[in-house]
Protein backbone atom coordinates (compact mmCIF):
# COMPACT_ATOMS: atom_id res chain seq x y z
CA UNK A 1 0.00 0.00 0.00
CA UNK A 2 1.33 3.66 -1.05
CA UNK A 3 2.73 5.98 2.04
CA UNK A 4 0.68 8.69 3.34
CA UNK A 5 1.16 12.20 2.75
CA UNK A 6 1.04 14.23 5.16
CA UNK A 7 1.86 17.42 3.97
CA UNK A 8 0.41 19.78 1.37
CA UNK A 9 2.01 19.55 -2.32
CA UNK A 10 1.21 23.59 -2.65
CA UNK A 11 1.13 26.60 -0.56
CA UNK A 12 -0.85 27.72 2.34
CA UNK A 13 -1.65 30.76 0.14
CA UNK A 14 -2.89 29.09 -2.53
CA UNK A 15 -4.66 26.95 -1.07
CA UNK A 16 -6.93 30.04 0.79
CA UNK A 17 -6.84 31.36 -2.93
CA UNK A 18 -8.81 28.06 -3.89
CA UNK A 19 -11.03 28.52 -1.08
CA UNK A 20 -11.66 32.27 -1.74
CA UNK A 21 -12.56 31.56 -5.62
CA UNK A 22 -15.01 28.93 -4.44
CA UNK A 23 -16.43 31.17 -1.93
CA UNK A 24 -16.94 34.08 -4.81
CA UNK A 25 -18.52 31.15 -6.48
CA UNK A 26 -21.39 31.05 -3.95
CA UNK A 27 -19.33 28.31 -1.69
CA UNK A 28 -19.65 25.31 -3.88
CA UNK A 29 -18.20 24.86 -8.00
CA UNK A 30 -16.98 22.13 -10.24
CA UNK A 31 -12.98 21.95 -10.12
CA UNK A 32 -13.11 23.30 -14.12
CA UNK A 33 -14.91 26.39 -12.96
CA UNK A 34 -12.97 26.98 -9.38
CA UNK A 35 -9.24 26.39 -11.84
CA UNK A 36 -10.99 28.70 -14.40
CA UNK A 37 -11.90 31.30 -11.99
CA UNK A 38 -8.14 31.16 -10.50
CA UNK A 39 -6.33 31.15 -13.96
CA UNK A 40 -5.04 28.17 -14.19
CA UNK A 41 -6.08 24.86 -15.81
CA UNK A 42 -7.07 21.55 -14.78
CA UNK A 43 -4.29 19.14 -14.27
CA UNK A 44 -1.57 18.11 -12.09
CA UNK A 45 -0.49 21.46 -10.50
CA UNK A 46 -4.30 22.33 -9.92
CA UNK A 47 -4.75 19.15 -8.25
CA UNK A 48 -1.90 19.90 -6.10
CA UNK A 49 -3.15 23.00 -4.73
CA UNK A 50 -7.20 21.06 -4.20
CA UNK A 51 -5.58 18.41 -2.37
CA UNK A 52 -3.39 21.08 0.12
CA UNK A 53 -6.63 23.08 0.71
CA UNK A 54 -8.45 20.20 1.48
CA UNK A 55 -5.60 18.58 4.26
CA UNK A 56 -5.30 22.74 5.29
CA UNK A 57 -9.08 21.90 5.97
CA UNK A 58 -10.50 24.84 3.78
CA UNK A 59 -12.36 23.03 1.69
CA UNK A 60 -14.43 20.21 1.13
CA UNK A 61 -14.52 17.58 -2.43
CA UNK A 62 -17.13 15.58 -2.92
CA UNK A 63 -18.41 14.18 -6.38
CA UNK A 64 -16.58 16.91 -8.21
CA UNK A 65 -17.82 19.59 -6.41
CA UNK A 66 -15.57 21.95 -4.52
CA UNK A 67 -16.74 23.19 -1.59
CA UNK A 68 -15.97 25.53 1.41
CA UNK A 69 -15.58 24.26 4.34
CA UNK A 70 -17.02 25.28 8.24
CA UNK A 71 -13.68 26.24 9.67
CA UNK A 72 -13.55 28.42 6.32
CA UNK A 73 -17.03 30.09 6.89
CA UNK A 74 -15.56 30.37 10.34
CA UNK A 75 -12.17 32.30 9.04
CA UNK A 76 -14.76 34.52 6.66
CA UNK A 77 -16.82 35.03 9.39
CA UNK A 78 -14.66 36.24 11.98
CA UNK A 79 -15.56 39.48 14.45
CA UNK A 80 -12.39 40.30 15.15
CA UNK A 81 -8.33 40.01 13.21
CA UNK A 82 -7.38 38.11 16.26
CA UNK A 83 -9.98 35.60 16.11
CA UNK A 84 -9.47 35.32 12.02
CA UNK A 85 -5.65 34.94 12.65
CA UNK A 86 -6.47 32.05 15.30
CA UNK A 87 -8.13 30.57 12.69
CA UNK A 88 -5.71 30.55 10.08
CA UNK A 89 -3.10 29.36 12.49
CA UNK A 90 -5.49 25.95 13.11
CA UNK A 91 -5.96 25.69 9.41
CA UNK A 92 -1.70 26.04 8.55
CA UNK A 93 -1.26 23.47 11.47
CA UNK A 94 -3.36 20.98 10.23
CA UNK A 95 -1.17 18.55 8.47
CA UNK A 96 0.65 16.28 10.37
CA UNK A 97 3.87 17.30 8.84
CA UNK A 98 3.41 21.00 9.97
CA UNK A 99 1.74 20.37 13.20
CA UNK A 100 4.98 18.07 14.23
CA UNK A 101 7.47 20.56 13.42
CA UNK A 102 5.67 23.59 15.36
CA UNK A 103 5.49 21.56 18.49
CA UNK A 104 8.77 20.64 17.76
CA UNK A 105 10.05 24.06 17.54
CA UNK A 106 7.85 26.42 18.87
CA UNK A 107 9.47 28.97 21.00
CA UNK A 108 12.67 28.18 19.35
CA UNK A 109 14.58 29.38 16.31
CA UNK A 110 13.40 27.16 13.46
CA UNK A 111 16.84 25.14 11.79
CA UNK A 112 16.21 26.36 8.31
CA UNK A 113 19.80 25.26 7.15
CA UNK A 114 18.92 21.67 7.77
CA UNK A 115 15.11 21.56 7.88
CA UNK A 116 15.13 20.38 4.19
CA UNK A 117 17.14 16.93 5.27
CA UNK A 118 15.10 16.24 8.33
CA UNK A 119 12.19 16.95 6.68
CA UNK A 120 13.60 13.58 4.76
CA UNK A 121 15.31 11.91 7.56
CA UNK A 122 12.34 12.11 10.51
CA UNK A 123 9.44 13.95 8.66
CA UNK A 124 8.97 10.80 5.76
CA UNK A 125 9.29 13.47 3.00
CA UNK A 126 9.67 12.79 -0.17
CA UNK A 127 13.23 13.49 -1.07
CA UNK A 128 12.55 15.10 -4.41
CA UNK A 129 9.40 17.30 -2.66
CA UNK A 130 11.59 17.97 0.43
CA UNK A 131 13.04 21.78 -0.91
CA UNK A 132 9.04 22.89 -1.70
CA UNK A 133 7.40 21.31 1.49
CA UNK A 134 10.07 23.34 3.06
CA UNK A 135 9.51 26.54 1.75
CA UNK A 136 5.90 25.90 2.07
CA UNK A 137 6.26 25.86 5.38
CA UNK A 138 7.92 29.12 6.27
CA UNK A 139 6.23 30.96 4.17
CA UNK A 140 2.57 29.76 5.70
CA UNK A 141 4.70 30.28 9.13
CA UNK A 142 5.45 33.69 7.88
CA UNK A 143 2.07 34.23 7.08
CA UNK A 144 -0.08 33.59 9.87
CA UNK A 145 2.68 34.92 12.30
CA UNK A 146 4.13 31.99 13.52
CA UNK A 147 7.66 32.80 12.16
CA UNK A 148 9.05 35.98 13.25
CA UNK A 149 12.47 38.35 11.54
CA UNK A 150 14.54 35.69 13.94
CA UNK A 151 13.47 32.79 12.46
CA UNK A 152 11.71 31.80 15.58
CA UNK A 153 8.11 30.46 16.14
CA UNK A 154 5.99 32.18 18.34
CA UNK A 155 4.36 30.17 20.77
CA UNK A 156 0.88 31.32 19.62
CA UNK A 157 -2.11 30.88 22.28
CA UNK A 158 -4.72 29.29 20.80
CA UNK A 159 -7.22 30.02 23.79
CA UNK A 160 -10.45 28.53 23.31
CA UNK A 161 -9.93 27.80 19.87
CA UNK A 162 -9.82 23.91 19.75
CA UNK A 163 -8.61 22.64 16.18
CA UNK A 164 -9.99 19.65 14.55
CA UNK A 165 -9.04 16.33 14.37
CA UNK A 166 -6.06 16.24 11.99
CA UNK A 167 -5.33 12.89 12.23
CA UNK A 168 -4.65 11.49 8.72
CA UNK A 169 -7.30 9.97 6.92
CA UNK A 170 -7.43 6.29 7.30
CA UNK A 171 -7.05 5.28 3.41
CA UNK A 172 -5.64 7.36 1.20
CA UNK A 173 -4.34 6.35 -2.64
CA UNK A 174 -0.95 8.33 -3.07
CA UNK A 175 1.09 7.82 -5.78
CA UNK A 176 3.96 10.40 -7.03
CA UNK A 177 3.46 13.22 -10.04
CA UNK A 178 -0.70 13.57 -11.20
CA UNK A 179 -0.63 14.32 -15.02
CA UNK A 180 -2.93 15.05 -17.72
CA UNK A 181 -1.53 15.25 -20.89
CA UNK A 182 -3.15 16.07 -24.22
CA UNK A 183 -2.47 14.34 -27.51
CA UNK A 184 -4.42 13.08 -30.56
CA UNK A 185 -4.54 9.09 -30.43
CA UNK A 186 -7.45 6.38 -30.51
CA UNK A 187 -10.12 5.57 -27.78
CA UNK A 188 -8.88 4.00 -24.67
CA UNK A 189 -9.22 3.68 -20.97
CA UNK A 190 -7.24 1.47 -18.70
CA UNK A 191 -6.45 0.79 -15.04
CA UNK A 192 -3.11 -0.07 -14.10
CA UNK A 193 -2.91 -3.26 -11.49
CA UNK A 194 0.37 -1.81 -10.07
CA UNK A 195 0.16 0.20 -6.38
CA UNK A 196 -1.33 3.39 -7.99
CA UNK A 197 -4.66 3.64 -10.14
CA UNK A 198 -3.73 5.42 -13.11
CA UNK A 199 -6.93 6.32 -15.74
CA UNK A 200 -5.88 6.35 -19.12
CA UNK A 201 -8.21 8.36 -21.56
CA UNK A 202 -7.78 9.01 -25.31
CA UNK A 203 -9.68 10.14 -28.08
CA UNK A 204 -10.12 12.47 -30.54
CA UNK A 205 -7.82 15.33 -29.39
CA UNK A 206 -7.14 14.17 -26.41
CA UNK A 207 -4.66 11.65 -24.74
CA UNK A 208 -5.11 12.24 -20.69
CA UNK A 209 -3.37 9.85 -18.19
CA UNK A 210 -4.55 10.14 -14.38
CA UNK A 211 -2.93 8.69 -11.53
CA UNK A 212 -4.97 8.47 -8.26
CA UNK A 213 -3.22 9.07 -5.47
CA UNK A 214 -6.41 10.36 -2.70
CA UNK A 215 -9.42 11.66 -2.79
CA UNK A 216 -9.02 14.93 -4.33
CA UNK A 217 -7.47 13.27 -7.65
CA UNK A 218 -10.98 12.15 -8.43
CA UNK A 219 -11.86 15.55 -9.40
CA UNK A 220 -9.69 15.82 -12.24
CA UNK A 221 -10.55 12.02 -13.22
CA UNK A 222 -15.04 13.16 -12.95
CA UNK A 223 -14.43 16.75 -14.85
CA UNK A 224 -12.70 14.65 -17.50
CA UNK A 225 -15.86 12.43 -17.66
CA UNK A 226 -17.98 15.53 -17.96
CA UNK A 227 -16.07 16.73 -20.69
CA UNK A 228 -16.49 13.82 -22.93
CA UNK A 229 -20.22 13.39 -21.90
CA UNK A 230 -20.55 16.98 -23.21
CA UNK A 231 -18.85 15.91 -26.47
CA UNK A 232 -20.92 13.26 -26.77
CA UNK A 233 -24.34 15.43 -26.15
CA UNK A 234 -23.28 17.90 -28.85
CA UNK A 235 -22.63 15.11 -31.43
CA UNK A 236 -26.08 13.15 -30.76
CA UNK A 237 -28.03 17.02 -31.45
CA UNK A 238 -26.24 17.52 -35.11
Amino acid sequence: MPAIVEYPRASFKSALELANSADSLGGTASAEICAEKMGNKLGGAFNYIVSAASKFKLIIVKTGQISTSPLYRDIKLSYTENEKNKLLVISFLSPPVFTRLYERFKGKELPIGMLEKMLIKEYSVDDNSASRIKKYFIEGAKLTGLLNAQNQLISYDLGNVEAENIETEEVQIIQENSNIINQETNPTLSLSDLDEFVFHITGPGINSKIAIREDEDFIILEAMIRKIKKRFDINNLL
